[in-house]
């Protein structure tokens, strides 16, 4: 049991009906917390202390704090399908479960919408097993997370509205005349919320743009990106940024760079990957050992800290791949080329050496800034042909591409055998 458990057991024991106030030490005791977990318990006390929900009496007594209805938490809100919704108080560790989620009431939600940041009031929702039970109502919105949305546009009895994909909002939601915008019954719109629904009033919004007719291609893609706010396009002082990096990129070692050009370097990616950002190598030392290489595109070259270039990666956080395209998290003058492991250019790295014995035990690791050259570009598809027939791909192949691939699957058969002999299922 961690510190989170021991938070919401402790308050449904003060939460009990006919609690009377007692010293931690007796708490403990009822709940049988065992010696090895006194830490924790002393530990969620505190987190309760400071999280408002209990507080200490005349002679150290815990004495549960019962909420104001009419005191304001804020957090975020989350709808279900279903109506009702949750919010998670600002201040809440990441890891916390449910338990730390206060339920909203189908008919105390307001006009909230998802991830909106909402202030709540608590109220008595009644007694269930002796222990009094709270849920929360939304007083305030006090910041949206969007105003746009995504929905399929239909007209009935003469009116236009948008039912919102996802299922946020129960009722479509009224557009105004038909034909705003040339929409037609059945397209993917996009729309932005002028008045957001609630129990008491329907939403009202209106049409900005016309993704195309739900079901044809590219339009479900351009519905995800639209819904979730995916950036498109980089702003040029981003864009600059990259061009400047490019332009400044000849190709030579830098100082303090380690030269690796001379090892036999290969990638393996899908059939239709854009950019490679990994690859590897594998040596047979003198001393019977493998040295394996994983070496992985440097990226951070050419993201100077601080940067529109890194500012923008940072608000972005990952590359997102979509099934007919990619968003990238750099501009691909950079992650499709500078920083893209293709074979016959010199690429910066960051590399990892791993020594195994013949056996396959691993014995040292060291890491460095490296510089190297792909030798050639294998797909998965190739890989596994080669390893079917490799007699054939003998002499389509390079002589030291084509030992590498081979030496690259005998350590991996160590090291299954290994895995195997410890246990593993597959």
């Amino acid at each position: 049991m961690n510190s989170s458990d021991f938070e919401q057991t402790i308050l449904r024991y003060v939460g009990r009906s006919n609690y009377q106030p007692v010293k931690p030490r007796v708490i403990l005791k009822k709940l049988g917390v065992p010696d090895d977990l006194k830490t924790e318990f002393k530990r969620a006390l505190k987190q309760l202390v400071k999280k408002g929900r209990i507080t200490y009496g005349k002679n150290h007594l815990v004495l549960p704090v019962k909420p104001d209805k009419n005191a304001g938490i804020v957090g975020k809100f989350r709808r279900n399908r279903a109506g009702f919704g949750f919010v998670r108080p600002d201040g809440t560790a990441t890891s916390a479960g449910r338990g730390e989620d206060i339920f909203i009431p189908t008919d105390k939600t307001g006009d909230a919408a998802n991830n909106d940041v909402v202030r709540i009031r608590m109220m008595k929702r009644g007694v269930r097993n002796g222990e009094m039970r709270y849920a929360g109502e939304v007083i305030e919105v006090i910041e949206r997370a969007t105003h746009q949305f995504v929905g399929r546009y239909f007209e009935e009895d003469g009116r236009a509205f948008v039912a919102v994909d996802g299922g946020e909002f129960a009722a479509p939601v009224y557009v105004g005349d038909p034909g705003a915008k040339n929409a037609q019954t059945d397209d993917k719109v996009v729309i932005e919320m002028v008045r957001f629904p609630s129990g008491s009033r329907s939403g009202e919004a209106v049409v900005t743009d016309i993704l195309g007719k739900r079901g044809d291609p590219g339009v479900d893609t351009m519905s995800v990106i639209v819904s979730h706010g995916l950036p498109r396009d980089f702003p040029d002082d981003a864009l600059e940024d990259a061009r400047e990096q490019a332009d400044n990129f000849d190709e030579s070692i830098s100082d303090g760079r380690v030269d690796l050009t001379a090892l036999t370097v290969i990638t393996i990616d899908p059939f239709d990957a854009r950019d490679f950002d990994d690859a590897i190598s594998l040596e047979r030392l003198d001393n019977g050992h493998w040295r394996l290489g994983v070496h992985i595109a440097d990226v951070s070259h050419f993201v100077r800290a601080g940067s529109p270039l890194d500012r923008e990666a940072r608000d972005r956080a990952t590359s997102v791949y979509l099934p007919d395209m990619v968003i990238p998290m750099i501009p691909e003058i950079i992650s499709n080329n500078l920083a893209s492991l293709q074979p016959d250019k010199v690429r910066y790295t960051k590399t990892a050496f791993i020594e195994f014995t013949a056996e396959g035990i691993r014995v040292a690791t060291d890491f460095c800034s490296g510089a190297i050259r792909s030798k050639h570009r294998f797909n998965y598809e190739e890989i596994d042909d080669y390893l079917a027939s490799p007699k054939q791909w003998q002499e389509k192949l390079p002589p030291d591409v084509f030992e590498l691939v081979g030496n690259m699957h005998k350590l991996a058969m160590i090291q299954r055998e290994r895995r195997l002999n410890r246990g593993a299922i597959e």
